[in-house]
This record gives C-alpha cells, sequence and structure tokens, in this order.
C-alpha cells in the first residue's frame, strides 16, 4: 500500500502573538537590514498600538530625567542641516567633516532625505514625539561619533548602544531582528554580532545621553573633543 504523504498545517502567525508588531516588516528587516523603509514600517505598527502608553513608558520616564534633552525640546531645537558638501568643508578632524565623510561615501543624506520620514514628524510633537524626530534627525551623527559604517552588524551595534540609552521597544526590536538576521544569513558572523552589539550597549549605559547632545553646534568641534564630551573616547 502506497503510503500518502500527510497534510500539514500552515506555520502559525505571529500576528496574534504579537498584535502591536508589523510581521511582514519585521521579516523583511530581518532578511534585508538595508531596507530602512522596512523599519519604518515597523515603527508605525508601535505608534499605532492601543498599548503604547504602557510599552513606552521607561523611555518617557529616561527623556523627561534627562534636563539637556527637556531643554532641547522646550527650544524646540531643529536648526538646518548644511549639505553634504558644506559639512566636508570642516576642518578634517571635526565632528562636520567626519559626518561629511560618512554620509558621502555610504551615499546618503542627513534625517534620512528621499525617504517617508512621516510616521516620526506627524506624530504629536509631546517629548516622546520630539525625541523620535531628534532620533531621526542625528542618526547619522551618532555612526560619526560612534566610528560605525553601515554594514548590518554595525547598524546593529548603533540600535543596541541606542537600545541601552532609551529602552524602546523600536531599539529592541531592531536589535532582535539581527538575532535572525545573523543566523541565517552570516552565521559565521554570530560571534562578532554578539561581541559588538554587547560591546555598544555597555557603552550606551555608561556614555552620556546622546539625545541632549547640540550636535549642530559642534560641527567645527574636532570628533575626539565631542567623543570625549559624549562620553565615547575609547570608540
Amino acid at each position: 500500500m502506497e503510503l500518502q504523504p500527510q497534510a500539514t498545517s500552515a506555520a502559525p502567525s505571529l500576528g496574534p502573538i504579537f498584535p502591536d508588531l508589523n510581521v511582514d516588516a519585521f521579516l523583511k528587516f530581518a532578511s534585508n537590514p538595508r531596507d530602512t523603509s522596512a523599519v519604518f514600517d515597523i515603527q508605525k505598527r508601535l505608534v499605532a498600538s492601543p498599548r503604547r502608553a504602557e510599552m513606552i513608558k521607561t523611555t518617557q520616564d529616561i527623556a523627561a530625567a534627562t534636563p539637556e534633552f527637556v531643554q532641547l525640546f522646550d527650544e524646540k531645537y531643529m536648526p538646518r542641516f548644511p549639505t553634504s558638501a558644506e559639512l566636508l568643508n570642516y576642518p578634517k578632524d571635526s565632528l562636520g567633516h567626519a559626518t561629511g565623510l560618512h554620509l558621502t561615501s555610504n551615499g546618503i543624506e542627513l534625517d534620512f532625505a528621499g525617504l517617508d520620514t512621516s510616521v516620526f514628524y506627524n506624530m504629536e510633537m509631546n517629548l516622546i514625539g520630539y525625541m523620535n524626530v531628534r532620533g531621526i534627525r542625528t542618526h547619522d551623527i551618532y555612526h560619526a561619533v560612534l566610528g560605525l559604517g553601515v554594514t548590518p552588524i554595525e547598524e546593529y551595534a548603533l540600535a543596541s548602544f541606542t537600545l541601552a540609552q532609551f529602552a524602546s521597544p523600536y531599539h529592541m526590536l531592531i536589535v532582535s531582528s539581527g538575532y535572525l538576521n545573523t543566523a541565517f544569513e552570516s552565521p559565521e558572523k554570530i560571534p562578532e554580532f554578539l561581541e559588538m552589539t554587547h560591546k555598544f550597549f555597555q557603552l550606551g549605559k555608561t556614555a552620556k545621553p546622546f539625545i541632549g547632545f547640540k550636535y549642530e553646534a559642534h560641527w567645527a568641534t574636532s570628533l575626539q573633543a565631542v567623543r570625549a564630551m559624549l562620553g565615547v573616547e575609547s570608540v
């Protein structure tokens, strides 16, 4: 008698388990960490969550307890960004020049120009809303300050750093996607992934709050001096 293959049920969706997670966007980003639009789609679902206030309470408490950031919020500090060409005109050892090099060498611009960042800019401009906007605007400056490129592991390292500073669900999901991506796409890099994310998480815990720093007032300041002001001289 010929045995017939057993019918298998479809794999269960994560949606019912984690209703606040855009599963498709999360898995899309995990499979391709260069797809920044998927990150924004993850954030859209988090922002719309009925549990949002509960989820971001720790992050909001951190922001409210950071006087430098509260001052920026009160000022609604959002100065014009220079172009990449203008940044490269700053002294070669400066924050501005380092940021310009990071942008031009990777074909990107500050504030994720060219991508739909409305999920951040259309939020209510309360403390958390401003924190999200500030994070998007300064993301690539963080790269320059921390000496991180744009490889997947370096992006996960930066997410781990910001997770340590903000304790936000958004950054937790970005780091979580790195475990999947590394396990399936680059298993030989598992030790490097773990070492980098651990190193930058620890650095984020001891560094000064990056969200409260006026980077735009320090384009001409030496990169090493900025690192000293932020407590990350070791990078």
